[in-house]
């Protein structure tokens, strides 16, 4: 019935039981919150949101940490602002102007080594400076340092899923643009 408070404890036992309905049950409140907390810029990273503070959640339920059912909404409401103020910080402290360093003589040391065209390499590094920040720093660190996905999330502070999100769109913006290009 919708005039019934809904017992968050219950909801938070049958996610610890495995219940999907109660998954999506605690999502949408962690979604409520976020709203509450004008988090509409980050709309596109909120399943990531979601998914630290569900973690942080099932985690202290199991280590027996939230017992008291009067503080468990209070509880998520606190952690998912926190999760929320991290990732602003995180944000914050990457600069516009952060460029990866693919220069002239990185571009020559490629093309002597690979014999690669220099049209096709200069078309390469203006595509890739075009990217957004994130996604430049995800590729400079899986393709030009060999790291990785792990060491690339952990550098880059972005959850796992994220940081793979984030390669595949750079990966598809990159493709699009040669293949446009080419022909």
């Amino acid at each position: 019935m919708p005039g019934q408070p809904t017992d968050w404890m219950g909801v938070l036992d049958r996610l610890l039981a495995g219940d999907r309905l109660a998954f999506l049950q605690m999502n949408r409140l962690i979604s409520g919150f976020l709203a509450q907390g004008r988090a509409y810029d980050f709309r596109d990273e909120w399943d990531d949101l979601r998914q630290e503070v569900l973690i942080a959640v099932v985690e202290n339920a199991r280590a027996g940490r939230l017992r008291d059912p009067k503080a468990l909404l209070g509880y998520v409401r606190v952690i998912t602002r926190n999760k929320f103020i991290d990732r602003l910080k995180e944000h914050l402290r990457h600069h516009e102007k952060e460029t990866l360093p693919w220069d002239d003589e990185t571009a020559r040391a490629m093309s002597a080594d690979a014999e690669i065209d220099v049209e096709a390499t200069a078309t390469l590094r203006a595509a890739i400076r075009d990217l957004p920040a994130e996604e430049q720093r995800v590729l400079d660190g899986v393709y030009r340092h060999g790291k990785t996905y792990d060491e690339v999330s952990q550098d880059t502070g972005l959850p796992l899923g994220t940081m793979k999100r984030r390669l595949r769109g750079a990966l598809a913006t990159l493709r699009r643009r040669m293949v446009g290009e080419t022909k």
